[in-house]
């Protein structure tokens, strides 16, 4: 009897081992092709969830970005998806959020807090685009969002408002240095184009000929 009780404390004082949730940070430092193991404890932060999205859909389009795929990557279990988002749509949603913030909405308002003057804010904005480091991951997720679109009329739509927006913010920079000209419009979508072409084709350009592009472009 006195072996039982002194073995029915030890079960008593017995903690059980606690639970760790991995973690990764909201700007993912790996590549998006392992698994790798998170460092640290605590559940990740939506952001997390949706850049890795953005990467997955750049790299392998519309229909990779699965919740169990993202899961797998982040090194976590599926119940961490469902603390942020409800399911796949809410997610995509916020990707679309995301790359509205990032790609348009956030340079337009850093344009627009520019010291520079407005007349030299065009070719802030070229010096920008060509020297971030992040313009040929966003490349991708604007060519991966592009082709979306084509099968999505929703996303479509968001495109091309998109494509609205940043003409008619390229003119106002165009009639700030040149001012108002009656082929105002036809200017900022000459330098709109080559914004795109640049993120897409860039990497492969020397950058004294981009200097002379974007050269030839602030003359317009």
């Amino acid at each position: 009897m006195r072996r039982q009780r002194q073995l029915g404390q030890t079960r008593l004082q017995a903690k059980p081992p606690r639970a760790i949730t991995p973690r990764s940070k909201d700007i993912l430092p790996f590549p998006l092709t392992a698994s790798p193991k998170p460092k640290s404890s605590g559940p990740l932060g939506a952001e997390s969830w949706t850049q890795a999205g953005l990467t997955i859909l750049a790299r392998n389009g519309i229909e990779a970005v699965r919740i169990e795929r993202l899961a797998k990557v982040l090194g976590v279990t599926k119940g961490s998806f469902y603390w942020h988002f409800k399911d796949r749509p809410a997610l995509l949603d916020d990707m679309l959020r995301s790359w509205r913030q990032r790609a348009t909405m956030g340079i337009i308002e850093r344009i627009d807090r520019s010291e520079v003057p407005p007349a030299d804010r065009l070719k802030e904005l070229l010096k920008l685009l060509r020297n971030s480091p992040r313009v040929s991951r966003g490349a991708d997720i604007e060519a991966a969002i592009r082709l979306w679109g084509r099968s999505d009329p929703r996303v479509a739509s968001v495109v091309q408002e998109l494509d609205r927006l940043r003409i008619a913010h390229t003119k106002t920079l165009v009639e700030a240095a040149h001012g108002v000209r009656p082929d105002s419009t036809a200017r900022a979508i000459l330098i709109y184009a080559y914004i795109l072409a640049e993120g897409w084709i860039g990497t492969t350009m020397d950058p004294e000929v981009c200097e002379q592009c974007e050269s030839i472009l602030e003359g317009l």
